[in-house]
């Protein structure tokens, strides 16, 4: 549904598949993890206009029994709890319910994005690190942030368990689809105009169905995702 409402399980498996070019058993976690937190689950009875003459007993009969509903709504992915998936860390969100990216976080994004000097990062990560970045995001720049924002939450912030896993897979993710096609997937980074109109404007970036574009040429499976998103917890321990 365009107007993001009442989406159906496979419906949102199929789209966040195909437009991020993910595996399936990624795929099917977040989308399982979307509907389990967020997701509506009711019972509906179908209308006796939708019977036909044609009909069998049981065709009948079933048409009187309650028909399970799962659906989920894009804006319920924005509602607060300890086990809901908004979390108070986000990299363009600040800790209040809404949907709206906040623009001094962004601008975060796109300073840290503009550099051109050597690592300032520990020399204890098992991380590999160019001594000199072109501009755009790193991994390692993903890591720092996330450490920083979550540093800087006041007590009744803090995160739980599950939104500090979270917190990590959307940024070791975010990495995997956005990041730029390097023969070395740990030198990529993602760019300034991605970053701008990916979480500054919330829409895909330009290009990204083109050859070559923005999406992933090779699929993004659970195995790299789960790697990335462990590399930035890294920093958590070095901050």
């Amino acid at each position: 549904p365009r107007d993001g409402s009442n989406i159906s399980f496979w419906t949102l498996f199929t789209a966040i598949r195909h437009v991020y070019n993910l595996s399936f058993p990624l795929t099917m976690l977040l989308t399982t993890v979307g509907f389990l937190t967020c997701g509506t689950f009711s019972l509906f009875t179908r209308k006796r206009s939708e019977s036909t003459h044609d009909d069998t007993v049981p065709t009948t009969i079933a048409r009187f029994l309650p028909c399970p509903s799962w659906t989920l709504n894009l804006a319920s992915l924005c509602t607060t709890g300890p086990y809901k998936i908004a979390h108070d860390a986000s990299l363009v969100h600040k800790y209040v319910p809404g949907s709206a990216s906040e623009p001094s976080l962004v601008a975060r994004l796109l300073t840290l994005s503009h550099h051109n000097h050597s690592s300032p990062y520990g020399p204890t990560l098992s991380i590999s690190v160019k001594e000199k970045y072109q501009d755009g995001l790193t991994l390692c720049d993903l890591g720092c942030l996330h450490a920083e924002r979550e540093d800087a939450l006041p007590p009744t912030h803090k995160l739980n368990k599950l939104h500090e896993q979270i917190a990590l897979g959307e940024c070791g993710l975010a990495w995997c689809v956005m990041r730029t096609h390097d023969k070395d997937p740990d030198q990529g980074v993602i760019p300034a105009s991605v970053l701008e109109q990916w979480f500054g404007e919330e829409r895909l970036p330009d290009g990204w169905w083109d050859v070559g574009g923005g999406r992933p040429i090779k699929e993004v499976g659970l195995r790299d995702a789960a790697k990335r998103a462990a590399e930035v917890g890294l920093f958590k321990e070095q901050f």
